[in-house]
């Protein structure tokens, strides 16, 4: 019996070496590791709860690291509220141009104790792009909620203009409708539906500005009265930023500015890796740092090499209350996207003309670029008449996958090109026969004038 409990024992001892290193060769560094390759000399307590970095363009995943984990964004939520103000100004229900003029109301909220914010004065006037720049900038934690009743504001008033359009006295009514809408709390409605809709399955916000909602004393939303934090994962901020930067591209034009002038103010930017900033990376034009004592230290960056636009966040470095995080945060992030940009590409992986693709000739449409790891093999796959190419990879989630082009068969192409060059022709003949006949009618016209002036 001894022998036989001796032998298991063995065997199971003998069994740990070769489960740790499956393991190891299953799974990426960790930010901390990466860094201190690159030169940093960081411990563990600096590991951040969850990093990832991913193309801008397509989605891909790029880099890894407990994407899935719940973590609180903190100031970063500040995205999702100019997320929204991007989308009301780019459908053209707010004007970035607007001015709104601040009250008691806005300089009580501006100067709420334990929050990063921006004095806002009674009497001062600041155009909806000013409020940007300093939730940006400054975290202005008033500047985000003014953005998210503005923004709301304008939603409503182009909801009830839709609605009412028939009601004469529909303009009249709305500046007293819009009084007595609760809109902090229809504001962070709107967000978490935005959420949803963007596949964001794991977040919540209780308020527009990533503030503990504690923090916030008698100007939490009245819907969102529970004190908890706005919460996340890295998969689910990196989908927001993803679709953040891609359709509305100038929101970089104000995460970029290192040190911006705000009625009179210049505020340096919390994002050390902004190029020229004092941790600067190449290339680097975004997007927002967030930190807090429950969140600790949070970032998302954006930078973009030769083509290749890479975002990143990462969640939870260091520690808010001990040892600090901040700049060890810049340096994680620093070396994972020069991780990202030395092992992958964006490249022409077909071009346009006619190819041969698995052993057949097709007409491809369009030049087709794409996010290639260096030195992988990849094949050209063809699917409902488009090409794209297939290698090992995954996307931030199932919305996402490679871009494609149209392609056809030479005989097809060859169809299509000349029914392309015959209805051009026969347009052009069309024209022609037009002009000629009103040239005609114009001639006949004035000889008829002409006979009757005589007589």
């Amino acid at each position: 019996m001894k022998k036989s409990l001796l032998l298991f024992f063995a065997l199971l001892l003998l069994s740990i070496p070769v489960t740790q290193s499956a393991y190891a060769a299953d799974n990426p560094k960790s930010p901390t590791q990466v860094a201190n390759e690159d030169g940093y000399s960081l411990g563990e307590i600096y590991e951040p709860e969850g990093a990832i970095n991913y193309s801008s363009d397509t989605g891909q995943i790029l880099y890894e690291y407990k994407i899935d984990a719940k973590w609180y964004p903190a100031s970063m939520s500040k995205l999702m509220t100019l997320y929204l103000t991007e989308k009301a100004i780019n459908s053209g229900k707010l004007d970035k141009n607007a001015k709104v003029k601040m009250t008691n109301e806005e300089y009580r909220l501006s100067t709420l104790p334990e929050l990063s914010n921006t004095k806002l004065y009674p009497g001062d006037v600041y155009t909806i792009s000013e409020l940007m720049q300093i939730t940006v900038s400054n975290s202005s934690n008033a500047g985000a909620m003014i953005l998210g009743r503005e923004t709301m504001k304008a939603e409503n008033l182009a909801s009830a203009k839709k609605i009412d359009k028939k009601d004469k006295d529909s303009n009249k009514n709305t500046a007293s409708k819009q009084q007595k809408k609760d809109l902090d709390s229809d504001f962070v409605d709107y967000m978490n539906e935005t959420a949803k809709k963007l596949g964001m399955e794991h977040t919540k916000f209780y308020n527009a500005n990533g503030a503990s909602n504690n923090l916030l004393l008698e100007y939490k939303a009245k819907r969102y009265q529970s004190d908890e934090d706005n919460y996340t994962t890295a998969r689910d901020f990196a989908i927001l930023t993803q679709h953040l930067v891609k359709q509305y591209p100038d929101i970089l034009e104000y995460t970029k500015k290192v040190a911006p002038t705000v009625h009179y103010v210049t505020y340096y930017t919390y994002n050390h890796s902004l190029e020229g900033a004092d941790m600067s990376l190449k290339g680097t034009d975004g997007l927002k740092t967030g930190s807090s004592d429950t969140a600790d230290y949070n970032h998302s960056l954006s930078t973009k090499r030769d083509g290749l636009r890479i975002n990143q966040v990462l969640l939870g470095a260091g520690d808010y209350n001990s040892v600090g995080g901040e700049k060890e945060r810049n340096m994680m992030g620093n070396s994972l996207m020069e991780k990202s940009f030395k092992e992958y590409e964006w490249k022409k992986v077909l071009s346009k003309g006619t190819q041969k693709i698995n052993g057949k000739k097709y007409y491809v449409t369009e030049d087709l670029y794409d996010v290639v790891r260096k030195g992988v093999d990849y094949k050209v796959v063809l699917k409902d008449g488009r090409a794209s190419i297939d290698y090992n990879r995954s996307y931030i989630n199932d919305s996402y996958g490679p871009p494609s082009v149209k392609v056809e068969t030479p005989s097809k192409h060859k169809f299509n090109e000349t029914k392309k060059k015959v209805t051009s022709t026969d347009n052009r003949s069309i024209i022609m026969t037009a002009s000629i006949l009103l040239i005609a009618g114009i001639i006949l016209l004035l000889t008829w004038l002409i006979k009757r002036k005589k007589k």
